[in-house]
């Protein structure tokens, strides 16, 4: 089993997770200010949630979701999700 408290750096889920939101972003072409503000966040916090460095609690990733106009399972990798092995965690 792993130790999750040993890992360094941002769990590669949320890195995942974070790079969904900033395409989306990019493709709706919206600024990092522009989506925190509509978040009610930092524009550094907007930065994090894209590099992983702070996870994405589920509130938050159904207000990106409804400001980004995408579902919660699209931004979370629902398909990824589905094939990671549990046992891995």
């Amino acid at each position: 089993m792993v130790n999750l408290a040993s890992r360094d750096g941002p769990d590669p889920i949320d890195v995942a997770v974070g790079s969904r939101v900033r395409i989306r972003r990019r493709q709706m072409d919206m600024s990092q200010t522009a989506l925190a503000k509509a978040l009610g966040v930092t524009f550094q916090q907007v930065q994090k949630y894209e590099r992983g460095t702070n996870r994405i609690s589920a509130s938050m990733l159904v207000r990106i979701g409804s400001t980004l106009g995408v579902t919660v399972a699209d931004l979370v990798g629902k398909d990824d999700v589905e094939a990671t092995d549990e046992s891995t965690y």
